[in-house]
């Protein structure tokens, strides 16, 4: 899904790397070998956000966005895999998703 990203152009907005796990955390593709910890829990984020979002009516959710100081993790729950973004924290996220999600 990533190999055909422009990862230079996407690092001058801010985007760190990307990853691809299945539901049971393994990981199916990676930018980057820096990723395998943000891999692990990815898994765990999707099923958190959704235990969460349950008892305000949110049937799935779509993404979640856990901003930090200095970086902002993206998490795609699908329905095979789970998609992880990492960016700074002051990256143009909505650019850089858009052009990760445009480009398959």
């Amino acid at each position: 899904m990533f190999k055909d990203a422009n990862t230079e152009h996407l690092s001058r907005l801010g985007y760190i790397g990307s990853i691809e796990c299945s539901a049971s955390g393994s990981i199916l593709e990676a930018t980057g070998d820096d990723l395998e910890v943000f891999g692990q829990i990815l898994g765990y984020t999707a099923q958190i956000a959704n235990m969460i979002g349950e008892p305000f009516g949110l049937d799935a959710v779509e993404e979640v966005h856990l901003v930090g100081t200095n970086t902002t993790a993206i998490c795609i729950p699908q329905e095979e895999s789970s998609l992880g973004i990492l960016c700074t924290s002051r990256a143009s996220t909505e650019q850089i998703l858009s052009e990760l999600i445009d480009q398959e």
